[in-house]
């Protein structure tokens, strides 16, 4: 019986020093995006648009990077009243560049980085509202993408005269406002 009860203790013995620890890897981080707009709801603005057409909505934006993994944009989808529009058809890059306070790499958006551009629309019609997706990689691989808060738009002044042409959507920065107005590389 004592041979017995030694080779169960020692059978025991061997099988638990024999069990390897289990390495657990650990899930990579992520990227984060969050927006700023520097005013929501946007007022309408008789001028300072673009020089083919002055009046639209437009305002600053700051797309910061919380996570702390690099971004690479993809694609840049605008919308109109929730619906994709051929008027705001733009690159992320044509969108969005260098903030006063940071780095800048085309295409990215650098780890706790930031990328700023002008959002809105110049036109001579009427909308309720302006939003973007956009589309990317992170540093780790993760696919994602980012929907922004809907940026509503104000009401049009009553008597404001309404051109009868349109012309490039894309808002020019008035020139009382140096920051917004250099994100606009050959842009009039």
């Amino acid at each position: 019986m004592l041979a017995a009860t030694t080779t169960v203790l020692l059978f025991a013995a061997c099988h638990s020093s024999s069990t390897s620890p289990t390495t657990e890897t650990p899930t990579s981080k992520t990227a984060s995006l969050v927006v700023t707009f520097n005013e929501n709801p946007v007022p309408f603005r008789g001028s300072g648009c673009s020089a083919s057409i002055p009046q639209g909505w437009y305002t600053s934006a700051r797309l910061q990077e919380t996570g702390g993994v690099a971004f690479t944009a993809g694609t840049l989808t605008q919308k109109l009243n929730g619906s994709m529009t051929s008027l705001l058809a733009e690159s992320f890059d044509s969108r969005f560049g260098a903030c006063t306070d940071s780095t800048f790499t085309q295409g990215m958006i650098l780890a706790n980085g930031a990328a700023c551009g002008v959002v809105g629309i110049c036109t001579s019609s009427t909308f309720g509202n302006y939003q973007f997706e956009l589309t990317g990689t992170d540093a780790n691989g993760h696919a994602l993408t980012f929907t922004s808060p809907v940026l509503q738009f104000g009401t049009r002044p009553a008597g404001q005269s309404i051109p009868f042409f349109e012309s490039s959507p894309k808002p020019v920065a008035p020139t009382s406002i140096p920051p917004i107005r250099s994100l606009f590389r050959g842009v009039n």
